[in-house]
């Protein structure tokens, strides 16, 4: 598979990460915004997050089906061979996504960390293992690909963060 293919299939990972700073300010969306659970993961993992990253990774996902039927990305679409099977691949790759950013902040609660801290290294690499774990049950890249989500996740993550700071979206550039 093409490197880039497998960063068109794991779109909707990229987009789920993203989505809950996204919605952060949406007024029609703050009922949401409860923590899942604070003990477990911090207040900074909600049920806004959750459902809008859930909601954008799968409509990530429809739209790759709709361009893939289009004929527009036919070459480099994977696994989009009907809705719901562009409906569950978004799904897993989303659900997976924040999952892993979920368990992530449960282990810094566990060491100690404040919430909104980083832990180097692991913070970009973390949504991107759930997405594979999740995924997984689908389609599993190779060794090569692998290590290519791995090591371009976290930068993927970095630049999306220092535009969120920027742009006023994010209170941390991490």
């Amino acid at each position: 598979m093409s490197t880039i293919a497998l960063f068109y299939l794991f779109l909707p990972a990229f987009i789920s990460n993203a989505a809950p700073v996204l919605v952060k300010n949406v007024p029609l969306l703050s009922k949401w915004n409860a923590p899942i659970h604070t003990k477990w993961f911090g207040a900074h993992k909600t049920w806004r997050g959750l459902l809008s990253g859930i909601l954008f990774g799968v409509l990530v996902s429809l739209l790759q089906y709709a361009l893939r039927e289009a004929g527009v990305f036919a070459a480099i679409t994977l696994l989009h061979s009907t809705p719901m099977q562009s409906v569950a691949v978004g799904f897993l790759l989303s659900f997976g996504a924040l999952a892993g950013d979920a368990v992530e902040s449960a282990v810094k609660r566990r060491m100690g960390f404040a919430p909104g801290t980083a832990l180097p290294v692991w913070d970009g690499i973390d949504y991107m293992v759930g997405a594979l774990v999740c995924l997984s049950p689908l389609y599993v890249p190779d060794v090569t690909g692998v290590l290519l989500l791995i090591v371009c996740a976290p930068l993927v993550s970095l630049v999306s963060n220092i535009f969120s700071y920027v742009v006023g979206w994010k209170d941390v550039w991490y």
